[in-house]
This record gives C-alpha cells, structure tokens and sequence, in this order.
C-alpha cells in the first residue's frame, strides 16, 4: 500500500514538459486527433485506469495546443482535473479553474457552450470540496453547477450533480434530502441509460431500501449494480456493490462467510485502485465486520492500515500545497514587480505633460467654477423667491376652496333641514285639518276639501326632493345601506335617513303620516335587518355610518 503511493508520488513528479514532448512526438507519429485521444483516456478512466488516463488526457490536451482547439483543450483540462483530484486536491481545483477560465473565453462566442463548461468545472470544484468536508459550499456549488445542465444529456452530468447533493446532504445528517438526490440521480441515470455511472446510484438506492428494511429491493438493487459495474469494467463501484452486498449479508441473512467474501473482494479491487477513498471504504468495512463478530486484534490492523493510508495521503497533499503555493507566490511577486515597473516607466514620461495640463485645466476649472457658482447662486435666489410667493397663493387658493367647501355643506345641511321642518309642519297641518273634518259629523268623507286634503298628504314628490338633497349632504348613504343590508326596503331608507337626521319618534311619525307606535314598530324591525344587538343603539349606529 505504501509503496504503491509513492509510485504515484513519483508519477505526479515527472516534469509535465518532458512527458508533454514525448506525447507531442507519439500523437504527431500516429496523426491522431486531440478529440480521439480524449475519447481514449475517457475509456481508460470508465475502467479506473487512471495513471493511463491521465497520460491521454495531457496528451489530447498538447495536441489540442498544436491544433489551436480551444475546446478539446478546455475539455482536457477537465478530464485532467476529474482524474487526478482523487489524489490531489490542488492538482483537480488548479486543473478546474484553469479549464473554467477556458470556458470564459467562449462567453462571447457560445454563450451555451460557456454555461456548459462553466457547470461541469463547477461541479468538479463541489467534488473537491466536498472531499474536504465542507458539505455546505459543495451543495452550493452543485446547485449553481445544475442550472447551466440539461438531464436529458447523454455527458451523464445531471446525473452526477444529482448524485454529489446526495453525497453532501448525507454527511450532514439531512437523509430526507440525500435520499431524494440519490435517487433523482437513479432515475435521471436510467432515463439517459448511463451505464457508466449507473452502478453507483443503484448501490446508494439499496442503501436507502435495506435501511427501510425492504431486503427483496435492496439486494436487487445491489445485484445490478454489481453486474453493470462488471460488465463496463468499472472497479470502483464493483468495490462499491461488494461493500453493500457484505454488510446486506450480515443485516438480513446473517452470513458471516458470504460478507467476509465480499469485503475481501473490495478489499483486493480498491487496493490496486489510484483513488485510495475506495480502499478506505473496504478497509473501514473489513473493521466494522471483525469489531462485531470481535476479532479486535484483526480490526486494530486494518485500522492501523487506514491510519497509515491516511497520513501518507496527507503529507503528500500537504507538500503539494506548500510548493504549489511557493510557486504561486513566486509568479505573483514578478508580475507585481513587472507590473510596477512599467507604471512608474509609464509616470514617468507622462508626468511632464501631465502637469502643464493639470495647472491650465485648474485655472480653467477654477475660472468656470466662480462663473457658474455666481450664476446659479442668482437663480437659487430668484428660483426661492418664487417657490415662495407659489406656496403662499396654493395656500391661500386651499384656504379658500376648503371654506367654499364648507359654505357649500352648511347651504346644503341648512335647506335639507328647513325640507325636513317644511314637512314636519305640512303634515302637522293636515293631520290636524283632517282631525277637525272628521270631528264635524255634518260634512261627508267624499268632501272636496277631504279629497284636497288627502292628496297634500301624498308626499312622494317631497320625498324625492327630500332623498335628492340629503344624498347631496350624505355622499352614497343609501347605496352603501343597500349594499351592506340587500333586505332593506324604500320605507327602512326613510327610517334611516330621519334617524341620520336626529329626530325624535314624534317627528318623524308628523313625517310619515304614521303613529308613533308605527314608528316603534318600524324601528323595531329594522334593528332586526341591521343585525343589531340588543345593547346596540340605533341611532348611535345609523349615525356613524
């Protein structure tokens, strides 16, 4: 095991220049395009053969160089960073934001193709992220990355990010999200028939169902997602389905020999494998399998191998960082130094000029500056004077449309008061003729002055001047009763309107030519299509209205 990381150490740290002139020379001999080339390390990643990979991808990358294939170099890029983060996470995010500042450069050109890339390293940077346990930002940027992917592609990114969100909702402990993605990512995989990336989606659906306790589902689950996996020749989830498959024995069977197999079985794939986080995976399963059926002293070795596994890993990506950020600080110091020198070369022959321009464009500012500060303060003055002398006449104009007003209102209350007392006292007038006619037994009912009489008490035309004048004063009184209370009738109007006017019972009987008990009555009546209670007061009612 520890061998095998320091020969991949010393693959890392072969000069990139070299290996890329060997690759130059091999491509240029054989006349293959960079996109074959690219094609052919992407077979050689599906098959977890990453050192190979690698070489084809920096290859494809160097001979889209020579082709000036901005794309197939952007694509490169990536596939680079895809296959060496695993083992270096400053080697995939320098790779990522090297292939993303490609993808800028389409901007202009292919909006969608720069949307596109822009995802994909975004979604590399969410896996780097995420490997490094900040499951927030890896979220964050998995949801910004699907906004620029369609699912129905056939490049298997919909899939991947669906897949990433499950991965960093679970190690946050949020399972009701992690299970949507898992499985969002399972069918996004099956509707694009994604043999590549499938397995893994059916071994995280066998998870969720064996934890569920659905044992028929989960191991059929686990079963395809191993014979998929075997069949594209893609061991890191073949290592995956036998870790399922083991711990699957152990839950619901309780065979200790079939889990033991498959745990070997992980165990021999991942440790040939260049992404050791699979090797760790069989290893923690192994510990967990020997600490239950408690074999400690077999546990304490394979937990001294993850210990071990762990701080080779460490201190490699530690030195990779400290001479990455050596050289980063090395270049930014030159440039920063270049970038000085050129300013002061820049001041200096301008500075001259400069400062002959600067004295005659002050004098002309200043010269302008007194001219325009003396004009304006004029029109300031002037402008005050008469935004004055304006609020002074709108004042005096509202004054006297505001008292126009109120004359109008107490015109109008003072005729419908003296309306309301004229036929207050033609009623009371005859009423009382009409008493005296019938007292005197010596004239008929059918006199003339009977039938005159009679006919004054008739008042639908002084009603109708009555109802025209109070809605004068009384804006929309019967509409808004009529609207609020669609039972009330013509007469509970007039009801209403001698109540608004605050006259007594007897008035208002002299009014309608009716008793007071009348008047009782049809008050009583309608309180009741008011909906008052009986501690709620009539006229305190109808007056707020």
């Amino acid at each position: 095991m520890i061998n095998f990381s320091h020969r991949l150490l010393s693959f890392f740290k072969v000069s990139y220049s070299t290996l890329a002139i060997i690759l130059l020379m091999m491509s240029a001999a054989t006349g293959e395009s960079a996109k074959s080339i690219l094609d052919k390390g992407w077979a050689e990643f599906i098959r977890d053969n990453d050192t190979e990979a690698f070489q084809l991808f920096n290859q494809a990358y160097q001979q889209a160089l020579t082709e000036g294939d901005s794309e197939i170099v952007a694509k490169s890029l990536l596939q680079m960073g895809i296959c060496t983060y695993s083992v270096s996470y400053v080697e995939g995010l320098d790779y990522a934001m090297r292939a993303m500042k490609m993808y800028e450069g389409f901007e202009k050109t292919d909006k969608q193709k720069a949307l596109i890339g822009r995802s994909k390293c975004l979604q590399l940077i969410s896996a780097i992220k995420s490997r490094q346990g900040k499951y927030d930002e890896a979220i964050s940027l998995s949801k910004e990355a699907y906004e620029g992917i369609d699912e129905h592609t056939e490049d298997g990114y919909a899939g991947i990010i669906m897949n990433s969100l499950g991965v960093s909702y679970s190690k946050i402990n949020r399972v009701d999200s992690s299970d949507y993605y898992f499985r969002k990512a399972l069918e996004i995989r099956i509707a694009n028939k994604d043999s590549i990336y499938s397995p893994v989606s059916y071994s995280n659906v066998a998870g969720i169902e064996m934890r569920n306790g659905n044992k028929e589902t989960s191991i059929v689950y686990y079963a395809l997602a191993l014979s998929i996996a075997e069949k594209t020749g893609n061991r890191q989830e073949i290592v995956d389905a036998n870790i399922g498959i083991g711990n699957w024995q152990l839950a619901f069977n309780g065979r200790d020999a079939d889990a033991m197999a498959a745990f070997e079985k992980a165990l021999n794939i991942s440790s040939s494998l260049s992404d050791r986080s699979f090797y760790i995976k069989a290893l923690e399963a192994m510990t967990a399998f020997q600490k239950q059926k408690g074999n400690y002293a077999a546990a304490l070795s394979y937990e001294e191998k993850i210990r071990t596994l762990n701080d080779s890993l460490y201190s490699w990506e530690r030195q990779k960082i400290q001479k990455n950020l050596e050289v980063q600080f090395n270049v930014s110091e030159k440039e920063r130094q270049l970038r000085m020198a050129q300013k002061e070369q820049a001041i200096s022959k301008l500075t001259n000029y400069l400062l002959w321009a600067t004295i005659a464009f002050i004098l002309l500012l200043a010269g302008s500056v007194i001219f325009f500060i003396r004009r304006n303060h004029n029109r300031d003055r002037l402008l005050l004077k008469t935004k004055e002398e304006l609020m002074i006449a709108q004042e005096e104009q509202k004054k006297l449309k505001e008292q126009q007003l109120q004359n109008e209102i107490e015109f109008k209350e003072s005729q419908l008061s003296a309306m309301t007392v004229q036929m207050l006292r033609k009623n009371e007038l005859m009423q009382e003729l009409m008493e005296k006619l019938e007292a005197d037994q010596s004239i008929s009912k059918d006199n003339q002055v009977a039938k005159v009489i009679g006919k004054a008490q008739n008042q639908e035309k002084d009603w109708a001047d009555f109802n025209a004048q109070f809605e004068s004063v009384n804006k929309n009184f019967y509409t808004r009763l009529k609207a609020a209370y669609p039972d009330i009738s013509p007469n509970d109007l007039k009801i209403c309107a001698l109540i608004k006017l605050n006259l007594s019972i007897k008035e208002m009987a002299a009014i309608l030519n009716i008793s007071p008990d009348s008047v009782k009555t049809a008050r009583y009546r309608l309180r009741k299509k008011l909906q008052l209670n009986t501690e709620d007061n009539l006229t305190e009612f109808i007056l707020s209205l």
